[in-house]
């Protein structure tokens, strides 16, 4: 199993040489959610990106790229495409919420060298997609669930707005569900707790790296979760196995949302004809 780790502090580094694993560094000004990043010079691997960019944004990072000695780079906005379709690096689309099927997958396929299946779907779904797409998958292993990211500075603004303590890093709940609030300087992360994680992720086949994204993390449990043992680590298998309730086109789940009010029975009769 070739392992992906994300590099989220300095001290980690030393550590992580000695173990075979691929590194993959948040580039600085170019990622969200965690809470150091790296400038290109200091990357010897991976680099990721994963905010969304204006044009001003795409020019600086053209020119940086042009520079760097990386060997690959993970990107969420399809606009980064454009400037390293010329790069003789390893590309792989994130794609956070949409690489949820073989068939667009596939398309993407055609211009990367591969993508990170989404980790919103069941563990079915995603074993039907390692066999039936046309190149090796990245799979999420481990990591925090990201479920939305806004560029506004919404946890300093909620801070200022009662009076407390800055801090780009909350802990919070809503009924029951826990979250982890991180924010940068150019927007905020909101994602699921505790980490995402399932054993049957790791024996998938057609793969090409399984993803540990071990944000947040204290640097002694990092190396113990790359060897497979968390013990202490809370985690969760979130969606793995738990029926995706509606797919686009499928009426039948148009028909189970209507029973449940969500959807009035003459929407459904103008679909089904």
């Amino acid at each position: 199993m070739n392992k992906l780790v994300t590099v989220t502090n300095k001290e980690i580094l030393s550590k992580l040489k000695k173990e075979d694993v691929t590194k993959v560094y948040p580039l600085r000004f170019f990622s969200v959610g965690y809470n150091e990043y790296f400038d290109i010079s200091e990357i010897d691997d991976f680099c990721l990106i994963n905010r969304i960019l204006t044009d001003d944004d795409l020019d600086k990072l053209d020119n940086i790229l042009k520079n760097s000695n990386i060997k690959g780079i993970l990107f969420d906005d399809l606009g980064v495409l454009d400037i390293i379709k010329n790069l003789n690096i390893t590309k792989i689309f994130i794609g956070d919420h949409i690489n949820n099927n073989a068939s667009s997958i596939n398309y993407y396929l055609d211009y990367v060298d591969s993508i990170v299946v989404s980790s919103d779907i069941t563990y079915d779904e995603i074993k039907y997609i390692t066999e039936h797409v046309k190149k090796d998958v990245v799979i999420y292993t481990f990591g925090l669930k990201a479920l939305m990211y806004s560029r506004r500075n919404l946890l300093h603004n909620y801070e200022e707005y009662y009076n407390l303590e800055k801090d780009n890093e909350m802990n919070t709940s809503i009924n029951d569900k826990q979250f982890k609030v991180i924010e940068s300087s150019f927007g905020t992360r909101i994602y699921a707790y505790p980490f995402y994680y399932d054993e049957r992720l790791k024996k998938l086949d057609h793969v090409l790296y399984n993803w540990y994204d071990v944000n947040t993390l204290d640097n002694d449990k990092i190396i113990s979760v790359i060897n497979d043992d968390l013990s202490g680590v809370p985690v969760s298998n979130i969606f793995l196995n738990k029926k995706t309730v509606f797919k686009v086109g499928d009426l039948d789940a148009w028909v189970t949302c209507t029973r449940r009010g969500f959807w009035k029975n003459e929407r459904v009769k103008e679909l089904k004809s």
